[in-house]
């Protein structure tokens, strides 16, 4: 009974961080072109510890060993569930990305250990914050130190690291008209279309022989070099059981070298052996030559007859 009343309060203490998260989660589903980056992890994570520290009336102790193991389980439980949600909804979002054990294995397990530390870092910054804030009191300097004082220190150095972690040139798009999806590293990229015959695609429907035209604009975070960057093009095309129809290693080999990029586009073509009323995965990735950015592009595309 003790331990089904002891579950009970740790329960409702998580759920407004937990209403906060699935209220950020519902609106970001809601855009049409959804984005999904490090720091709707990392503001998730903020909103839930927060919500916990602010239900605890008293200042943490010393730890004993009871205690730390009951604050590695909490954290341990938090950061778990918030990274196998956040994880959860992006292979959800990204259901054409095939599956791979190792791969997607290791990301479970980086995304849980980062969980794990970010939760415990923010819970262990709240109860130094309020034990200084305890300690300024019994100085008798009452006018920065009452605890309203203490939360918006905590909640604006919070932000502060939150709003530092938006920079970080990482990210995933998803254009919900076409399906392609589009993650990057190093670089950046604000917007991603399929293009056929001057006109933007709202669908992923390509006619047998026509060729289409895969954009990125806005791409920032290439490296210069002596006032130039260097980019790669690799296109490969595969059926629906995995066989490569097309790999090609380097598009733009020979001619990689550009003054300036605004925007990196890549044509594909269509045409035997693809059939009609056929899927085919197209996989277009574009490196910087000069650095290790990179953005990829996948989409599925569906053959059809010529209209």
């Amino acid at each position: 009974m003790k331990r089904s009343k002891f579950v009970m309060k740790r329960t409702i203490r998580f759920l407004p961080g937990f209403a906060v998260y699935g209220s950020m989660v519902f609106k970001t589903l809601r855009s049409k072109n959804t984005t999904l980056r490090l720091h709707t992890f990392l503001t998730s994570t903020f909103a839930v510890q927060l919500c916990s520290a602010l239900n605890q009336t008293k200042i943490m102790k010393p730890f004993t060993l009871n205690q730390l193991k009951q604050f590695l389980a909490q954290t341990f439980i938090a950061g778990l569930l918030l990274s196998l949600t956040v994880y959860a909804w992006v292979r959800a979002l990204l259901f054409e990305a095939p599956f791979s054990l190792s791969e997607d294995g290791s990301i479970i397990l980086k995304a849980i250990g980062t969980g794990w530390l970010i939760t415990a870092t923010i819970r262990l910054a709240w109860h130094a914050l309020l034990i200084i804030g305890e300690k300024i009191q019994h100085i008798n300097v009452h006018v920065i130190i009452k605890t309203q004082w203490a939360v918006k220190i905590f909640v604006a150095i919070a932000l502060s690291t939150v709003l530092f972690a938006c920079n970080a040139q990482v990210g995933i798009n998803k254009n919900l008209s076409t399906g392609m999806v589009t993650s990057y590293k190093g670089m950046s990229v604000e917007d991603t279309k399929m293009i056929m015959n001057n006109e933007e695609l709202n669908h992923h429907d390509i006619p047998i022989g026509e060729n289409f035209v895969i954009v990125n604009e806005k791409v920032k975070g290439l490296t210069v070099k002596d006032g130039k960057v260097s980019v790669g093009c690799s296109l490969t095309i595969t059926d629906k059981n995995g066989k490569a129809l097309l790999s090609e290693p380097d598009l733009f080999k020979d001619n990689d070298v550009f003054e300036k990029v605004d925007f990196l586009r890549c044509t594909v073509s269509t045409g035997s052996p693809m059939k009609w009323e056929e899927n085919y995965k197209v996989h277009v990735v574009f490196t910087d030559k000069y650095g290790k950015g990179t953005i990829e592009n996948n989409v599925t595309i569906r053959m059809i007859d010529v209209p």
